[in-house]
């Protein structure tokens, strides 16, 4: 078997190195538009603590503690200068991004995978007649990437402006937020995710942005941010990476995850709001899904029919989850006179309408890690 995976990314390093220990001979090759060194983001969020978690990518790590893990267990809602702290309830592992997905890269070319970077996309008929199967996991980039139709993406785009930003501020809690000045609301979702970087992502309805006048000024919406959530951050700064500036969260879906020669994966197959996490998390299991149906049938066409029923109930279930939570937080507003109790129990019931995510999550990864 030929496989070439699109995107160097955390879904795509783990389908490619679990997919080569699975089957050791067959030849796996990733291509990453990018260069080498640039990986975008700050921390992100996982499960549990490695090695014990199989839905955490550090526990296929031989020595996870080498990227500073930070372990959450509490969540704090600051609402009208008033901290409600509670437990989560789950131990949470916040890490940095980029330390992540360079330690994925290293395993995989351990493992004899070679990883081409600056690579342009090539045509689809080329792709047919190089490989035997092309997994695509280069994210909502895969947009540009032309696709057989039926796996064209369906786009919407949520109502709030949001941010992307990291700080020297620890924050030992998952924190979220709410505070409001003359211009209108802002919510503040932040976490530690090394010894010395916190994520801190800010959101906004578009007219409090418009009367704020941001996006025309990097550093002065770092500063005009920074001082609107002062009681948080005190002297500390915020800082921003290229291409992560303000926008309207995308949420691409597909209705099939696999199509011929074509299987979708990650964010590139659904991406889900940053408000309940779990991005990497069905990254993982997802890919581990594609790495049981590939293992367990001889015929690819019937591995990846098997791939299509059991990877897309799940990834519906998840834009669900996400969109509740994207819509509560659109319309927070409504809800800014709230008491910190009422608003908090409100939070916390924004998705009580759907079927548990984390049940359907461990019942699909029990199901992959059964090979």
């Amino acid at each position: 078997m030929n496989i070439l995976v699109i995107g160097a990314g955390p879904a795509g390093l783990i389908f490619a190195s679990q997919m080569k220990q699975a089957q050791p001979a067959w030849n796996i090759s990733i291509a990453e538009k990018n260069t080498q060194e640039e990986v975008l983001g700050w921390g992100v969020v996982l499960p549990g603590r490695p090695p014990r978690h199989p839905a955490n990518p550090l526990s296929y790590l031989a020595q996870p503690e080498l990227l500073h893990p930070q372990f959450l267990e509490e969540f704090k809602l600051v609402h009208h200068d008033q901290p409600n702290l509670m437990s989560t309830g789950v131990t949470l592992c916040g890490v940095e991004r980029q330390v992540l997905v360079q330690a994925l890269r290293a395993k995989c070319v351990a493992a004899g995978i070679t990883i081409s970077y600056e690579t342009p996309l090539a045509s689809v008929a080329q792709l047919e007649a190089g490989y035997d199967l092309v997994v695509v996991s280069n994210g909502i980039n895969h947009t540009s990437l032309e696709l057989p139709p039926a796996l064209a993406a369906q786009v919407d785009f949520g109502r709030n402006k949001y941010i992307w930003y990291g700080t020297t501020q620890l924050f030992d809690q998952m924190n979220l937020v709410f505070r409001e000045n003359k211009h209108g609301l802002f919510i503040g979702h932040a976490y530690k995710y090394s010894d010395t970087m916190s994520t801190f992502i800010v959101e906004c309805s578009e007219e409090t942005y418009a009367k704020a006048e941001l996006g025309f000024d990097a550093e002065r919406d770092a500063a005009y941010i920074a001082k609107a959530f002062a009681p948080e951050l005190g002297q500390h700064t915020l800082v921003s990476q290229p291409g992560q500036g303000w926008r309207n969260f995308m949420t691409l879906s597909h209705d099939l995850a696999s199509d011929g020669k074509f299987v979708l994966i990650g964010d590139a197959l659904q991406s889900g709001h940053f408000s309940i996490g779990h991005g990497t998390t069905m990254a993982v299991v997802v890919a581990q899904l594609l790495v049981k149906t590939l293992s367990a049938e001889a015929d690819t066409a019937a591995a990846l029919a098997s791939f299509n029923a059991r990877a897309v109930p799940l990834v519906q279930l998840f834009k669900e989850h996400a969109n509740a939570s994207r819509l509560w937080f659109e319309t927070a507003g409504e809800r800014a006179a709230l008491s910190n109790a009422d608003l908090t129990a409100s939070f916390d019931a924004r998705r009580n309408h759907l079927p548990p995510l984390q049940d359907a999550l461990m019942a699909s990864l029990g199901y992959a890690l059964g090979r």
